[in-house]
């Protein structure tokens, strides 16, 4: 009897030590396939299966969701999704114009305008896409598909770090934003240089294809931005601000070849319009005041080296930085005010412009 009950003691023991080997592994693999991104986040799941469904996503991007995507493989979507909104095939048309890479999506994206080379024949196909690039290609992609569309009603929203968004950038992300096809990274700030996920790609594209299938022969812009006037200010001062940075400090310069920090206030706001004072002190007197964390693109930001007497300003440009001419041997451009000297000294910030 003792013998018998061994045996099954045995076999019962083998039998907890298979299952249990069997759950570790199958717990291993559900852990390694998720550490490789394999399975979507939860928010991104329904759009993706949605996009497979309707054929946006090809077979070999369904997997490795958290990896940043790269040119090659977004202009594959794009072409997939130009197919599904126009209801027409994307056919080969062109010689491959490319020396790194052979793939026909990647040609046919080039040919439609969807995407561009990089130059001397190269595509960089295994550059991963920024926040800015992929708004571009989603915006040509739909300019292509749905030619009729009215595109003047473009949102003129104006993210708190606008700047930072290259200049052939800005309509396609106000516009994306204006239809909420793309959203901020909070605080109104877009990050335009930051990378994009395959499955932050693949919700983006298929929020686009749900958004023309919803729609009779036009896309709304139901995402109000900023006023139109002072989005349009917001949208000049940006342009103007470009064409100054770089220009050297010089004590007394106002322009348009040299600055100090009041010269260049008073330059730049001028050809806006607006007439300032020329030096920082009765600058900080001109407008309404504006709490530190309530500030927006264009406002003035006053500094006192003493902590009681203005003596430099500049002009805030989004995600706690400004523009300004520093000091000599110093040039034109941006500084931070979270940390250093223009934390310690920061004093007030005016609002020139509603």
């Amino acid at each position: 009897m003792r013998k018998g009950w061994g045996k099954y003691s045995l076999i019962s023991m083998f039998m907890i030590i298979a299952i249990v080997i069997t759950v570790n592994i199958t717990y291993a693999d559900s852990a390694l396939s998720q550490s490789n991104g394999d399975i979507p986040s939860d928010w991104a799941k329904a759009k993706i299966d949605g996009a497979i469904a309707a054929n946006l996503l090809p077979e070999k991007l369904q997997g490795e969701y958290r990896r940043n995507i790269t040119r090659e493989e977004f202009s594959e979507i794009a072409v997939n999704l130009y197919e599904a909104l126009s209801g027409q095939e994307a056919v080969l048309q062109v010689k491959n114009p490319f020396t790194d890479t052979q793939n026909i999506k990647v040609v046919i994206a080039n040919d439609l305008g969807i995407v561009k080379g990089v130059g001397d024949g190269k595509f960089a196909p295994d550059n991963e896409i920024t926040r800015q690039e992929i708004s571009v290609m989603l915006y040509r992609t739909l300019q292509i598909a749905k030619p009729k569309y009215d595109y003047s009603v473009a949102n003129n929203h104006v993210f708190a770090d606008n700047a930072m968004i290259t200049d052939w950038a800005r309509e396609a992300a106000g516009y994306l934003y204006g239809i909420e096809v793309i959203n901020g990274v909070g605080d109104n700030i877009f990050n335009p240089q930051a990378n994009t996920t395959r499955e932050e790609a693949v919700v983006l594209v298929k929020r686009m294809h749900e958004k023309v299938l919803a729609s009779s022969n036009n896309l709304i812009v139901s995402r109000s931005g900023t006023r139109r006037e002072e989005s349009a200010m917001q949208l000049k001062l940006a342009k103007l601000i470009s064409q100054e940075m770089g220009k050297p400090y010089q004590w007394g310069g106002a322009g348009p070849n040299s600055y100090d920090c009041s010269g260049l206030v008073y330059y730049v706001y001028d050809k806006l319009g607006i007439t300032m004072p020329r030096v920082s002190r009765d600058q900080a007197k001109v407008g309404t005041y504006v709490s530190k964390d309530k500030l927006i693109y264009g406002d003035l930001v006053f500094f006192a080296r003493d902590g009681k007497n203005v003596n430099h300003v500049g002009i805030y440009v989004g995600n706690g930085l400004f523009v300004h001419a520093p000091e000599s041997g110093d040039v034109v451009k941006k500084t931070t005010l979270l940390s250093g000297y223009y934390e310690r000294s920061y004093y007030t910030a005016r609002r020139v412009f509603n």
